[in-house]
């Protein structure tokens, strides 16, 4: 582990026998209930003095090395292994048939050493997607109109939740699905919002996070419906009021070609509406909202093999619509450029998330929409030669990374072309 930490230019981290300890306790803890899931308390067990804490579970891997492998192509997992931390509590057990893998970080006294970022570029981030979402938030001055939440364990509800937020003039933040993190609580406490939208259905964000969140501003609403398709619906219903000329329109079964979307949307105050691309035509609930809205120009964020031929020309057919025009490239990081390079002719500011990842780029959509600059998803350790070509056309003279340096490395932070 501190070898790759070392590739990326950042310090190696201490093995500390006690949070080593509390490794070993969890990784008991699984086996005996048979079951993998996170130490609920692991923050209040490890030794406390520390600024920040992570952890990574693991099941089944037959080896340390097979484990390590895993999680360093996990973006969630590999930005805990590549996060600002001093000392590591490590575990790695065998009961019966199976293997238990723990992983507890802490940040103790000074910082880990680690990549100085060029000029002009600036890393939103924290321990974890909630705290990296709530990093993106303070970009925002307190007394917004509107704060939409939605869940961090899922994209496709955030996926329309985030122009929406833009649209409004205010921050997505993310929650668990079990429970309200202090972190995002304080960070709405201190947006003193007017409104809190939760995106999603009763079992997506529970019953008890509504009631959490209701005492922390004076209305809330739930926007959230029987699917993904519904609730995307009805968050653009409710974001749009007064309609829109234009909108994108994104396959809601991945996440990468919505992201790009909906900074591109968020610059023009369009929506993004999420479609079954591989069916046969529109159906009658998303024909009934083009026509509500009044869409006359539709954007198609990806390839036919999202976004099918038989969908773009019912999108085409559909009454009042004018014009329907594909953008899309040979895979996700070309579908983004092409998106971001027909969206804006000029852009001082761009955003950076992985593309092999969603938590970072959902909250990191709506503020980048919000302030009319585009969202690239590019791989995790380089950026794509047309995406460097875009930025010199729109004389971008900042640049905003989304998440710690395990999701985007510093060949991202110098823009170092991919081969």
């Amino acid at each position: 582990m501190n070898s790759a930490r070392a590739a990326e230019g950042l310090g190696p981290l201490k093995l500390n026998s006690s949070l080593s300890k509390v490794s070993l306790t969890w990784a008991q803890q699984m086996a005996s209930n048979g079951v993998m899931a996170h130490n609920p308390s692991y923050s209040s067990q490890i030794p406390s003095g520390w600024s920040r804490s992570g952890e990574n579970v693991a099941r089944g891997w037959t080896t340390p090395t097979a484990v390590h492998n895993a999680w360093m192509d996990s973006a969630g997992h590999r930005a805990n292994i590549m996060g600002d931390y001093t000392d590591i509590g490590i575990s790695f057990i065998t009961v019966g048939n199976s293997t238990w893998a723990v992983q507890n970080f802490a940040k103790y006294g000074s910082s880990v050493p680690s990549v100085t970022l060029p000029s002009g570029v600036e890393r939103l981030s924290g321990s974890d997607r909630y705290s990296t979402a709530v990093a993106i938030s303070q970009e925002y001055d307190p007394g917004v109109s509107v704060v939409y939440v939605a869940t961090g364990a899922n994209y496709p509800d955030a996926l329309s939740a985030a122009p929406a937020a833009a649209a409004q003039g205010g921050p997505l933040l993310l929650t668990p699905p079990t429970g309200l993190p202090t972190v995002v609580k304080n960070e709405i406490k201190r947006l003193d919002p007017d409104l809190i939208v939760v995106v999603g259905g009763s079992g997506v964000l529970s019953s008890s996070i509504y009631k959490q969140l209701a005492a922390l501003a004076p209305k809330i609403r739930r926007d959230g419906g029987a699917s993904r398709y519904e609730t995307s619906r009805i968050v653009i219903e409710r974001a749009f009021p007064n309609g829109s000329n234009t909108a994108f329109f994104a396959t809601g079964a991945n996440y990468p070609d919505a992201l790009s979307a909906s900074a591109a949307a968020g610059n023009t105050g369009s929506p993004v509406i999420l479609i079954d691309g591989t069916g046969s035509g529109v159906d009658s609930a998303t024909a009934k909202l083009i026509d509500r809205l009044d869409i006359s120009k539709i954007m198609i964020a990806g390839g036919t093999g999202v976004v099918s031929s038989k969908v773009f020309k019912a999108l085409d057919a559909q009454p009042g619509v004018t014009k329907v025009t594909r953008y899309s490239g040979s895979n996700r990081y070309e579908t983004s450029e092409a998106i971001n390079s027909a969206s804006f002719d000029t852009a001082p500011r761009a955003f950076f998330a992985v593309g092999t990842g969603f938590a970072d780029a959902l909250a990191g959509a709506a503020l980048a929409g919000g302030t009319s600059a585009p969202l690239y998803v590019v791989p995790g350790n380089c950026v794509p030669k047309g995406v460097v070509s875009n930025l010199n056309d729109f004389e971008t003279s900042s640049r905003v990374l989304l998440g710690g340096t395990g999701a985007l490395g510093s060949g991202v932070a110098k823009l170092t072309i991919c081969k």
